[in-house]
Formats: structure tokens, sequence, C-alpha cells
């Protein structure tokens, strides 16, 4: 099965999804990239890979997806304040709706897995709407195996029911006024405060208003014993796309200058991005020293979606992540002039 490897055998080794990926990702002939069980040490910095073109990365240190120590921590022995992580998002494009698809992803501590949550607050994150699986569960190209604690923001639903205009939008951000930025809904200026997952991915299942814009080819059955190796690499799946007021593709299908959608590679903080390592995610910090694709308990992140065609390319959607005592582990991508 292609599906995401917990085992507890090191904080280092423990940050992988297992996907299905082309040949030419990380994982070679066998067409698993393993996420949450990289044989690779972190070695990667912020100044890692380059986003091209085509929506692939190049350069930086090869690197997985951990963090390098081996330090533990209990999800049952932290304060209130570290089960959170505030996350605000805001569109720059002017021209355009965003339509974006974030699933998060946290796994419950247990003598087998090592995870961000603790047994006793799972109802914290069902009640903020994070559904635990009865049983493996594909999502898009990958797997997430049971028990796992997942959250897909509003479904994936461009507009709620009643919505109209540039209001009621769902997992959309209407387009920013001249110079100023338009917040999202629900991750506003101050941001959300979420339940802190393990894995944050951009990716688009292709389930609901996904099923019309998805242009990349996922893997059919992440979830099966036997794989195919047919999907398209994870750095090149499709992550959000830039819309109009109907939620219909604003741009070509395909990558490059004038593209209406962006995939992993062009998400700032993926390890697709920026440590040269095939990972379409960013993860919990669980050492001392974040790395390029981390971000950290009681700490925020703040997400802002540009369109800037240029040659060559750089990350569409930028994040700043700051630490629970404010200090700056990551800022904005400077090539995107957002501050």
């Amino acid at each position: 099965m292609a599906f995401l490897s917990f085992r507890r055998f090191s904080i280092a080794s423990c940050v992988a999804l297992a996907a299905l990926a082309a040949a030419g990702c990380a994982g070679g002939a066998s067409g698993i990239t393993s996420l949450f069980g990289s044989p690779f040490p972190y070695v990667g910095g912020n100044a890692g890979g380059v986003v091209t073109p085509g929506g692939t990365s190049t350069g930086g240190a090869r690197a997985g997806a951990g963090s390098a120590g081996e330090e533990t921590i209990d999800p049952c022995a932290i304060s209130d304040s570290q089960k959170f992580v505030r996350i605000s998002m805001r569109n720059q494009a002017p021209n355009d709706f965003v339509h974006y698809f974030m699933v998060l992803i946290a796994l419950v501590e247990t003598e087998e897995f090592e995870g961000a949550v603790c047994e006793d607050d799972v109802p914290l994150y069902t009640s903020f709407g994070y559904q635990r699986l009865a049983a493996d569960t594909p999502v898009g190209t990958f797997c997430i195996p049971a028990g796992a604690l997942v959250y897909i923001h509003e479904a994936g639903r461009f507009r709620k029911a009643g919505g109209s205009g540039t209001t009621g939008l769902g997992s959309a951000i209407a387009p920013a006024q001249g110079t100023n930025a338009t917040f999202d809904e629900f991750f506003v200026s101050g941001g959300a405060q979420v339940p802190v997952p393990n894995i944050i991915l951009f990716h688009n299942p292709g389930t609901g208003d996904g099923a019309r814009l998805q242009i990349s080819f996922p893997n059919p059955n992440p979830c099966a014993a036997e794989q195919i190796n047919i999907a398209d690499p994870v750095c090149q799946q499709d992550a959000f796309y830039y819309v109009d007021s109907r939620g219909l593709l604003s741009g070509s299908t395909a990558l490059g200058q004038g593209s209406g959608r962006r995939v992993s590679a062009e998400v700032q903080g993926t390890g697709c991005e920026c440590s040269g390592f095939q990972n379409a995610f960013q993860s919990l910090r669980f050492a001392a020293t974040a790395q390029c694709s981390e971000f950290a308990r009681g700490g925020s992140i703040e997400y802002v979606f540009i369109r800037d065609d240029r040659t060559p390319a750089f990350p569409q959607l930028v994040w700043r992540v700051t630490a629970a005592n404010g200090a700056v582990l990551h800022d904005f991508d400077p090539r995107s002039g957002v501050r």
C-alpha cells in the first residue's frame, strides 16, 4: 500500500506522507515517495530549491522532511497554547479569485506512531472539523492511514450556500482591491486558531468542486496493495487555481506562463520548493531549529497568494512563519514583494 508510514523509529524520520509519484520523483523505480519515513536526514535550508516555469524544483540540498534531531515532544504534556497554530490567508492578485484546497493531517500519539495529538485532545480536533479515519482513506494522490485526523477546509467548495459575488466564499478568496489584499473569510487578518496538524498539504483531491478543475493526474488508487506508477509526480500535482467569480479557470491548463493552476513546487515551504526533495507538504517542527518546510506549535502562519508570471519563476503561494515567542522562522520569498 502507498500509505503514510508513521512507525516510531525517530522524529528525524517521521515526516512523510507516502505517495505514488511518477518516475523521476524521489522514490525511484518504486514510485513511492515517503513523507513520514524518509531515509535522508534533513539538511535543507530556506534558500534551497528553485522553482522552474514547468512547475518542478531544482537545486537545494538532498533532504527528507524531518527535523535534524531526536527530541521528543509529548503532546500530552504541553500547554494549551502549544496545541494550536494561528493561520491567516490573503489574496494579493488583483484580477483573480483563488480557489485553494487545504488539507490538514494530524496523528494521534501512540506507542506505535509519533503524532502531534494527545488522545485526550481528540475532541478538540473533531470539534474544529477534523475527522478521524476509521480506515485507510485516499485523499487525491495520497493514502491517509486509519486513525489519522483529517480536515479539508470547506470540503474544497468554492462557494458556500447562498453566497454570491465576492462574499459567501468557501475554500476561496476574492481578488485584491487594487494594492489592498483581500483576506479569506475564515482565515482572517488576525488569523484563525487551528488545532496543530503534523502536515499542511495544498492538494486538490479531485472531489466536489475540485473535480471540474483538476488537471494533474493523481494516483487512481493510492491505498491499493499493488501500485502501478501512472500518476503525475507529487511536485506537479494541482495545489490551487486562479478562477473567475463563477469558479471557472482563469488561464491556461498548461504549466508555465499564463497558467491558471499552481502546483506543489510553486508553494513556498514545501519540500518540492525549498529542499530539493519531492515532498508536497509543510510539516510540524519537532527539533529546536526549523527547517525550510517546518512550522511551530503555538506560532503563526501567514499565507499570501500572488500571481506574477516571471522567468525564472518563483513561488506563487508564499508564507511567513513565526514561533510562539514571535521570532520569524521563515519570511516571505523576497521575489514576491510581499511584506
